[in-house]
């Protein structure tokens, strides 16, 4: 095998992040510190519901913290992006470009 191959194994990405919502939720919340949820979803343009399960989805694993209080008797979800998942992102952005880098 020729050695110019050797280094794409597709185990090197995250298979959670590897997908395209919750990587435009993670990329949203990327550019501030905190997100409100009506604004994500307006952003990434999905549903409540599509939302609220890769929303739970990315804070089991830990790239997302998601905080919820009550704002004059609305509840109010906030999403902040965790070390963790800012970490993960960028080896995802750097392995892409290690990847395309043609």
């Amino acid at each position: 095998m020729d050695s110019k191959y050797k280094n794409f194994d597709h185990k090197q990405i995250d298979a959670v992040l590897h997908n395209r919502l919750r990587l435009a939720i993670l990329a949203a919340a990327a550019h501030s510190d905190e997100v409100d949820f009506m604004s994500l979803k307006k952003s990434v343009k999905t549903t409540d519901g599509n939302l609220s399960i890769q929303l739970k989805k990315l804070e089991e694993v830990g790239f997302i913290i998601i905080n919820r209080s009550v704002q004059s008797t609305r509840q109010q979800t906030n999403i902040a992006l965790t070390n963790k998942g800012y970490t993960a992102l960028m080896a995802y952005k750097q392995q892409l470009l290690q990847w395309l880098d043609v």
